[in-house]
């Protein structure tokens, strides 16, 4: 899989959206050749112990994926698996690889569109 414009990935700079719960660390390219409405790549999250297994992540996730254009496509490697049916419900898939993370042994990787309404249905 090419990286498009982005060759280097160690020079882009994620960004990280922190709430009192935790973070989810993510890149966003706006426009890119093969990703024309965005592409927003996931690059890990933390959930402080206290606040885990109470809904927060993802209340978290989706109001960082409305903060972003209708049809962004989105990359994310997940780890624990436990949270993989919430990504499956916003119509999300497992594929192969991803942008930046590749096919990772330990995780698997999915792929999704932002869509107002799948994310509100959660």
């Amino acid at each position: 899989m090419k990286n498009t414009e982005f060759d280097l990935w160690e020079e882009i700079e994620s960004k990280s959206y922190e709430t009192l719960f935790g973070s989810i660390d993510y890149c966003y390219f706006p426009k890119l050749d093969d990703y024309p409405n965005g592409l927003l790549v996931f690059m890990g999250s933390l959930i402080y112990m206290k606040y885990r297994g109470l809904g927060h992540y993802k209340e978290m996730v989706k109001a960082l994926l409305l903060g972003f254009p209708e049809g962004t496509v989105v990359h994310i490697p997940i780890e624990n698996r436990r949270i993989l049916n919430m990504y499956l419900r916003m119509n999300f898939e497992v594929v192969d690889k991803i942008e930046f993370w590749g096919s990772p042994v330990n995780c698997k990787v999915m792929s999704g569109i932002i869509n107002s309404d799948n994310i509100n249905n959660l």
